[in-house]
């Protein structure tokens, strides 16, 4: 019979488990190479544990390591404001095409990489609706050949972050742009915008971890410990050894576009 998860909801008690690396996320199995969702999930650093997480999330920081952010910002600015044509992408998925261009795909494909991104993502980060799969495989087999069709250990790293542009960070952009048209007394700044919305409406609301010893489930209440009155910071990019490694790029990314929306 299997327990009901445990739910962690306290800022301390939250951060503790992240610090914790005996907490362990549920590993995903990577079957052979195949243009498939199943295989990106089987090969990247977030659904896997140990020496393996480690090598994974290095290769990631690496790729992040040489983006610059101003610039990802600017760019952000410059194509969320575009005011002659066609915008290219709806506001909050400008992020995923910003961020396909910075990693190597041709400008003029830049539209097909968000089109493509957002087919494979609901099935990289799934969520209780159902997905098409098949639609998702397609998407990332079109992705890879727009990024040059990669080896396939960079193709996971790359197709994994724009898969994180396409979720949470969209997620941040349109609960940024939300407080941005809400009246109030005082003007925010792009940063008091996004700051406000990882504490009181993270795209990330849960994280979900297996307990020491009996592995137990236990779910993180992210939204809950980011409303702790004794909070000093939110969680929402997550904390310890397994915190986001995007971010820099991530908040960049997002400012851009909501500067240029907003105003």
């Amino acid at each position: 019979m299997t327990s009901d998860p445990l739910v962690v909801s306290g800022h301390a008690q939250v951060r503790a488990v992240l610090a914790d690396p005996r907490f362990t996320v549920d590993p995903v199995p990577r079957p052979p190479f195949a243009l498939s969702v199943a295989w990106l999930r089987g090969a990247v650093g977030r659904f896997a544990e140990g020496s393996t997480h480690a090598g994974r999330r290095a290769a990631g920081e690496a790729v992040l390591a040489g983006l610059d952010p101003d610039a990802l910002r600017a760019e952000a600015v410059r194509l969320a404001s575009q005011e002659t044509g066609p915008p290219p992408c709806p506001p909050e998925l400008v992020p995923v095409l910003v961020l396909a261009l910075a990693l190597g795909v041709p400008v003029q494909d830049g539209p097909s990489a968000v089109e493509a991104v957002t087919a494979l993502a609901p099935a990289y980060l799934p969520g209780p609706e159902e997905v098409d799969t098949e639609a998702a495989d397609e998407g990332l087999a079109r992705l890879a050949r727009l990024l040059g069709d990669p080896a396939p250990e960079r193709l996971a790293v790359l197709a994994g972050l724009l898969a994180q542009a396409c979720g949470p960070t969209a997620g941040l952009v349109r609960g940024a742009l939300a407080r941005a048209a809400a009246p109030r007394p005082v003007e925010r700044t792009v940063e008091e915008l996004l700051d406000e919305t990882l504490r009181r409406d993270p795209p990330v609301r849960t994280l979900r971890r297996r307990a020491p010893g009996d592995g137990r489930a236990v779910v993180l209440d992210i939204a809950a410990a980011n409303r702790d009155p004794r909070a000093l910071s939110h969680l929402t990019f997550g904390a310890g050894p397994r915190a986001c490694p995007g971010r820099r790029v991530a908040l960049a990314l997002a400012a851009g576009t909501v500067e240029a929306v907003a105003r």
